[in-house]
């Protein structure tokens, strides 16, 4: 966790987001590595706004100084373990990142390739989907009920667009625009639902976890580790 110097956010160049002015120093920096800065205002969104930035790889420690606030940050390497609410960010990462490129290769009319990223999203999400149902969404159910519910009636939703996208992933006749259709259809839906996830449920299950945290971390871990696809 050492650092070699404090970066003053004072000197940000004029104009420039403070976000802005320390990520560009962040992506010089190696998983693994730590950087310090020094911010003369509380630096809470601040650090929202660059875990957002940095996919959710950050941690940090803050010490008021009487003037301001000095803050460690430390990039995780990626054989570092991660908080149960960061596993399930990075999950979400994981799989907007599939579908990105499945939107890619279906606008290319790559079909086969399009179709096989398509099916790896479609296990993903599904086990992420039960995984969040019947193991996390029980720990703050009362806690959070109207978010809960709402989860659970977006979930229905979802896993209604992945029957239809297999459908066409299916179909006789090949149609990248259908596929490219109920894929944005899905992103749409993914990036909505995704906010409010993490937003309104992730602290209260982590919260809600309690002792358990370990052990529920390792189920969690162990249920999203990638699998091979099933053989026909």
């Amino acid at each position: 966790m050492a650092c070699c110097y404090v970066l003053d956010l004072r000197l940000a160049p004029q104009g420039m987001p403070q976000s802005a002015y320390v990520y560009s120093v962040l992506r010089e920096i190696n998983p693994g590595e730590s950087l310090r800065i020094w911010s003369p205002d509380e630096p809470t969104l601040l650090m929202a706004e660059l875990q957002n930035h940095m996919r959710h790889t950050l941690v940090w420690r803050v010490a008021p100084d009487g003037q301001g606030y000095l803050v460690t940050l430390h990039i995780r390497s990626p054989d570092e373990p991660l908080a149960l609410a960061d596993t399930l960010r990075r999950d979400h990462d994981t799989m907007d990142a599939r579908l990105a490129r499945s939107l890619t290769l279906a606008g290319d009319g790559r079909w086969h390739e399009a179709v096989e990223e398509a099916r790896a999203l479609d296990r993903a999400l599904r086990t992420h989907i039960t995984l969040e149902n019947d193991l996390l969404a029980p720990l703050a159910a009362q806690e959070v009920s109207g978010p809960t519910s709402l989860m659970r009636r977006e979930h229905d939703d979802i896993l209604i667009q992945l029957d239809a996208i297999a459908e066409v992933c299916l179909a006789p006749e090949r149609s990248c625009q259908d596929l490219h259709i109920w894929l944005s259809l899905l992103a749409a839906s993914l990036n909505k639902h995704e906010f409010r996830e993490e937003t309104l449920l992730f602290a209260a299950w982590e919260r809600a976890a309690g002792v358990r945290h370990d052990a529920l971390l390792d189920e969690v871990r162990q249920r999203l580790s990638p699998r091979p696809p099933p053989s026909h």
